[in-house]
């Protein structure tokens, strides 16, 4: 399964580890890192709601519109996202709704590429 890898921020062919059911997380290896990941793969059913993917840039960002990156928020399509992890600002280009009624945001990163990052988790999972 093709796959983008966060870590050598690459899209590679990636071997599953462990094949999740109809609302669990299929695992895959990426074959530089050898890092575990969690494939979003889309359903028949899951929504998706996209942006125009306008060039974006760190000249194109104002401070007053960014947002920190929590899994418990909620964003929309065009929202700049900062996380803290990476230090990065990324815009957020489409909303994915996931099995089992989860819900993850793609985000076009300068630095780190296009990631997808769960979003609207409670409390109590994240």
């Amino acid at each position: 399964m093709k796959q983008y890898c966060s870590v050598c921020k690459d899209r590679f062919d990636m071997e599953v580890v462990e094949e999740g059911g109809e609302n669990e997380v299929t695992w895959l290896k990426c074959p530089r890192c050898k890092g575990i990941l969690p494939y979003m793969k889309l359903t028949d059913d899951t929504e998706t709601v996209q942006a125009d993917e306008d060039e974006f840039s760190a000249e194109s960002i104002a401070e007053s519109d960014v947002v920190e990156y929590d899994s418990q928020r909620t964003y929309e399509v065009g929202n700049v996202v900062y996380h803290r992890s990476w230090n990065d600002y990324g815009k957020v280009v489409e909303k994915l709704i996931l099995p089992g009624d989860r819900q993850a945001i793609r985000v076009q990163f300068l630095n780190q590429g296009d990631v997808n990052l769960l979003e609207n988790v409670p409390a109590d999972e994240g």
